[in-house]
């Protein structure tokens, strides 16, 4: 009797597994969507039983993972790129606004304002000249630049 609904069963986990993978960045489900299809067709066929369908999906979802996962991350690897942004470590820059180790702050790069956050302890006040040491996510990291009498 569960014979009959398994075409329906499988189509799902297909249509499911395809759905998944296409709206991930990684590959997630393409290995079920595999055992899927094999099962789907084994479905098709009078006789087999519902049981055979399921160890058929493990085996080939299991397969396909352990056969392809490692060489298709290997050229997926997301690698470190540089960007023009990383040119601006080093440069010093004044303060919008103060910044704190409990507030971001601002900075003015070629006429762009970005928020920037404090490399230590020392607080900088606002019009104060700082330097850029580092880049977290999208805003500067900033230390105050020591002024030599």
């Amino acid at each position: 009797m569960i014979e009959q609904y398994m075409l329906w069963v499988w189509l799902g986990v297909f249509i499911i597994a395809l759905v998944v993978e296409a709206v991930t960045q990684d590959l997630v489900s393409i290995w079920f969507s595999a055992g899927a299809f094999v099962s789907l067709i084994l479905s098709i066929i009078d006789g087999i039983p519902y049981w055979v369908e399921i160890i058929v999906f493990v085996v080939v979802s299991c397969l396909t993972l352990l056969l392809t996962r490692p060489v298709v991350k290997k050229m997926l690897k997301n690698q470190i790129r540089q960007t023009n942004a990383d040119e601006f470590i080093g440069q010093k820059v004044v303060a919008l606004k103060p910044i704190s180790k409990d507030a971001a702050g601002e900075v003015k790069i070629n006429d762009v304002i970005y928020q920037a956050i404090i490399a230590d302890e020392n607080s900088i006040n606002a019009f104060e000249e700082c330097q850029i040491v580092a880049i977290k996510g999208n805003k500067l990291v900033v230390k105050q630049i020591r002024k030599e009498i």
